[in-house]
């Protein structure tokens, strides 16, 4: 059995790097998974970009960046939980919800988030010494998605989640408030000034489940204001914003 946490230990991962700084040769076949209730399992799959073999360590968390594998307290399993990918092949993930997955609220999304560890092959050198086979910088890439866990029992069609968004405009800010059971990501909201479309929410937002947010403005002008949020399969899709 191979020790999980000896990779942890071996390993620097990064994160959080940007794409210049660190590349993952490990590629996540899907921007989020959905797992409905009533579904036995589901599958995702990983291939391996690169030219060398990697080891890929799969798991998810209920949040925490921070958590390790052998912290992980979620009602799903993954197998397998670690695996070889070679060159220009796949490996199938499967994600199965264990009985505790039962007591999530099954009136609207729970989120958490899967992770996927890229673990490159040990380096290896004719000059290095048998002592010190075990003492070498290994940089590990970590890929994060969101996984949401969808109730079967929810009628309401998530197509049609971002329509029923509601704004308000307040002085300099407008809110947005989510009506539904699903978590909607809004990865722009867009704002008229003079010729130009200014994106007052750069950094993206997830609204949760029946809450709401405040946006701050550019200017008083909220006509001609849009919003764009990301869908079941990661495509964008723009919407008009009518204040109320």
């Amino acid at each position: 059995m191979i020790n999980q946490l000896s990779f942890w230990k071996k390993c620097v991962i990064a994160a959080v790097l940007p794409l210049s700084a660190a590349h993952a040769e490990i590629v996540i076949h899907g921007t989020r998974v959905i797992y409905p209730s009533d579904a036995r399992e589901i599958t995702l799959q990983v291939s391996n970009s690169g030219e060398k073999p990697s080891l890929v360590q799969a798991w998810i968390d209920n949040g925490d960046a921070q958590s390790t594998p052998d912290q992980s307290k979620v009602p799903f399993m993954i197998t397998p939980p670690i695996s070889r990918v070679d060159p220009n092949k796949g490996q199938s993930l499967r994600i199965t919800a264990l009985p505790k997955a039962a007591q999530l609220s099954q009136t609207q999304e729970t989120l958490y988030w899967l992770n996927v560890l890229d673990i490159p092959p040990k380096p290896t050198s004719k000059n290095q010494k048998a002592e010190d086979s075990d003492n070498f910088l290994q940089l590990a890439i970590r890929s994060r998605i969101k996984f949401f866990y969808r109730p079967s029992g929810i009628k309401e069609n998530v197509e049609q989640a971002p329509e029923k968004l509601q704004w308000k405009i307040q002085d300099n800010s407008i809110e947005v408030k989510n009506p539904t059971p699903f978590h909607i990501t809004l990865t722009s909201v867009l704002q008229q000034q003079g010729t130009q479309r200014i994106d007052v929410l750069p950094e993206g937002l997830m609204l949760k489940p029946f809450s709401s947010e405040k946006i701050i403005l550019k200017t008083a002008n909220s006509q001609k204001m849009t919003f764009t949020t990301i869908n079941d399969f990661g495509g964008r899709i723009e919407y008009s914003i009518k204040p109320l």
